[in-house]
């Protein structure tokens, strides 16, 4: 049975996407993530309630998508890969809103993978593939592997989105922070994320960790990349599941979890907006409410921090209203591995004006610590002040 208390939550959702600009608080986010501040503002100053974040999003792609068939008809190959970049990132929060396969969520993910596609094609900077990872019962792993340009055997950065994120956001192949150190990247959408949804490729409580391993399994096999220096960058939900592939696989080097969603899972799927709780039972195929909330209390790093061993970073707003502070510092305490926790001062859940910095800051970690800088017993609290 659905939840009444939360459903009759819904009058509130609504007014506030009258007031307020609905991706508002996500703007600097989808800007670093090579979204166009003009293409956010106009799109968000159309929504006026939850039914149009599909339709004026998807209204914004398809604008994007015209623009560069007309590029490349006229034979301006870079203006037509940026605008199908631009197309295709402009489908994923259209896809990302709908909760189950449906027809429109289907065919909403082919136009965004068909335009992603032809930005590869077109896209002349930088080594960029869409890759399949083996996994589980014969299904595979999507995933977008960057490369290091002229480069053999660097070092690598797996990339875990948040559970309503996906592996194209980041990082942009315009504006890669990991791969301007040297660093390949690969990003995955990883079991009940993105395009592992539409397989349905469900997450359960311990499968992540599995698809993690695998694409280290896969990153093994490319000469681009030194399998021996792997880290992983996740981010909201991505900082659950990224320790998770830390405490079960040494061959991680270095781990982040940013954005933290890091112990009990309350905070997230009984008090934060329904819309978080209904994603993540589509993502993981439980629909039963008692079951949802058994599994969701299994959520929780306490039972494995101590088998981390890679330096491990954590990073997070000082008031994110998914993470009370306290439970970092509880995570934290866990670790028996290089650690350092950061905080930064006055900031919720997405770090909203510090990311321009941020992305710089974990790049030069992750890079810091596969080059080994941080030794047994290193342990590191900083409160960065707010700007």
């Amino acid at each position: 049975m659905p939840d009444r208390s939360r459903l009759s939550h819904k009058w509130i959702t609504e007014e506030f996407y009258k007031v307020h600009d609905v991706y508002g608080f996500r703007a600097t986010m989808f800007v670093e993530w090579g979204f166009r501040p003009a293409d956010v503002k106009r799109t968000t100053e159309r929504i006026k309630v939850p039914g149009a974040v599909v339709k004026e999003w998807v209204r914004t792609a398809a604008q994007e998508e015209a623009f560069a068939r007309r590029a490349e008809s006229e034979g301006h190959r870079e203006s037509a890969a940026e605008l199908y970049y631009r197309a295709a990132l402009y489908y994923g929060p259209a896809c990302g809103t709908i909760h189950k396969n449906n027809a429109q969520k289907i065919e909403l993910y082919g136009k965004m993978i068909s335009c992603y596609e032809k930005f590869i094609d077109l896209f002349e900077e930088a080594s960029l593939e869409r890759v399949e990872i083996p996994f589980e019962n014969g299904k595979s792993i999507p995933g977008i592997f960057q490369a290091v340009p002229g480069v053999e055997g660097a070092p690598c950065v797996l990339i875990v989105p948040g559970m309503d994120t996906i592996k194209e956001y980041m990082p942009s192949p315009y504006h890669n922070h990991f791969r301007r150190r040297g660093m390949a990247t690969l990003s995955i959408d990883g079991p009940g994320q993105g395009e592992s949804n539409v397989r349905e490729t469900w997450v359960t409580v311990d499968n992540f960790e599995r698809a993690g391993s695998a694409a280290i399994d896969y990153l093994e096999g490319r000469p681009e990349v030194d399998a021996s220096r792997v880290g992983l960058y996740g981010w909201s939900m991505g900082s659950y599941w990224g320790p998770r592939v830390a405490a079960f696989d040494d061959r991680l080097k270095a781990c982040v979890g940013a954005m933290g969603v890091y112990l009990g899972k309350d905070p997230l799927f009984k008090t934060g907006k329904p819309a978080y709780r209904a994603n993540y039972m589509y993502m993981s195929d439980v629909h039963e409410e008692e079951a949802f909330d058994a599994m969701a209390a299994r959520m929780t790093l306490e039972p494995v921090a101590g088998k981390i061993k890679c330096p491990t970073l954590l990073a997070m707003g000082e008031f994110d209203e998914l993470c009370p502070l306290e439970d970092a510092e509880r995570l934290f305490e866990m670790l028996g591995c290089p650690k350092e926790l950061w905080v930064y001062e006055n900031e919720t859940h997405t770090l909203g004006s510090r990311l321009p910095d941020f992305y710089l800051a974990v790049a030069d970690w992750i890079r810091d610590a596969l080059e080994g800088k941080f030794g047994e017993g290193h342990a590191r609290r900083v409160f960065i002040d707010a700007r």
